[in-house]
């Protein structure tokens, strides 16, 4: 019996890992440095007004690790993109957003390795890229060339009328 509506085929969206590892990193080496000055200016037998600057360096250096890595997660988690492989054609969501590249429209799908992102064209409309690269090399995953490959599959499966 056949599937009332559009279901879903296939579903990729960005590792957000590598960026977030820089600001994680980063972050926690900012915010670590701060508490190590602050503790050092504890311990050091300085003057009043040295300790003092010190204090205020390691508060600063707190502060701005903290936000910087508040800011960072932000940034990269509010940037969710997906690509939503469906009975009905290719769904890219980003931002909020979501545009439906019907089957029929389809025309081409291709790896960009320059720009790193899938480009689909359509026969009505100017090419759309998926904004930021949709599942890079790591072990498991499809890569750029064989994703673009596997969405020309599911077209051609789609043309013929068959069930994926």
């Amino acid at each position: 019996m056949p599937r009332p509506g559009p279901h879903i085929i296939e579903f990729y969206r960005v590792d957000p890992w590598p960026i977030m590892r820089r600001v994680l990193v980063t972050g926690s080496a900012i915010l670590t440095t701060g508490g190590l000055v602050i503790g050092v200016s504890f311990l050091a037998r300085q003057s009043v007004d040295v300790r003092l600057a010190a204090m205020l360096t390691g508060f600063a250096l707190i502060f701005f690790g903290a936000a910087f890595t508040i800011l960072g997660m932000h940034r990269i988690l509010r940037g969710e993109v997906s690509l939503v492989l469906r009975s009905d054609g290719v769904c890219i969501q980003s931002d909020g957003a979501e545009t439906l590249v019907p089957w029929d429209d389809l025309q081409a799908v291709r790896w960009d390795a320059a720009a790193g992102c899938l480009v689909l064209e359509r026969a009505t409309g100017e090419p759309l890229s998926v904004p930021r690269p949709i599942l890079p090399h790591p072990a498991g995953r499809k890569g750029g060339p064989e994703l673009a490959a596997r969405v020309l599959q599911l077209k051609r499966r789609a043309a013929l009328n068959l069930r994926s």
